[in-house]
C-alpha cells in the first residue's frame, strides 16, 4: 500500500465522524468539530502532496495548498477557505488568548470546505492515475 492511501483514509475517516455527527444532531461541542475539521483537511491535503513524491513542508492548510499550487490548478476559494478556518486557530502563544469557538454555521461552512477539498482532491488523484 502507498503511502498516500493512508493519508487518505484517515482524512475520509476523520470527514465522515464529522458529517455523521452533524446529521445525528451534534453530539459534539464545536470545538472537537473544528479540530476533526482540521485533521480531515490536512490528511487530504497530506495524501495529494505525498502522491506528487513530496512531503508537506508546513503542517499548516494555507502553506500545503501554497505547495499544491506548483503542480495543480488549486480553486481560489480554498484560499479564503483556509484563511476563514484559521482564524479559529489556537497557536502558541507566551500570552494568554481566548480562543474562537466557531458557531454552528461556521462549523457547517468548514464541513462545505472539507467536502469541496474532498472533491477536488479525489479529481485530482484520478487525473494522475489515468496519466501513469
Amino acid at each position: 500500500m502507498e503511502t498516500w492511501t493512508g493519508y487518505y483514509s484517515e482524512a475520509e475517516a476523520y470527514y465522515k465522524t464529522v458529517a455523521g455527527a452533524k446529521r445525528k444532531g451534534r453530539p459534539f461541542g464545536n470545538l472537537v468539530y473544528y479540530n476533526l475539521i482540521g485533521l480531515s483537511l490536512e490528511g487530504f491535503l497530506t495524501a495529494l502532496i505525498s502522491k506528487d513524491g513530496s512531503l508537506p513542508e508546513h503542517s499548516s492548510i494555507s502553506s500545503m495548498l501554497r505547495m499544491l499550487k506548483k503542480k495543480h490548478e488549486v480553486p481560489e476559494s480554498f484560499t479564503e477557505e483556509s484563511r476563514f478556518y484559521n482564524k479559529f486557530m489556537n497557536f502558541c502563544s507566551l500570552e494568554v488568548l481566548e480562543t474562537l469557538e466557531p458557531t454552528d454555521e461556521e462549523i457547517d461552512r468548514m464541513i462545505r470546505f472539507v467536502e469541496g477539498l474532498k472533491t477536488w482532491v479525489q479529481g485530482c488523484l484520478t487525473l494522475e492515475q489515468k496519466t501513469v
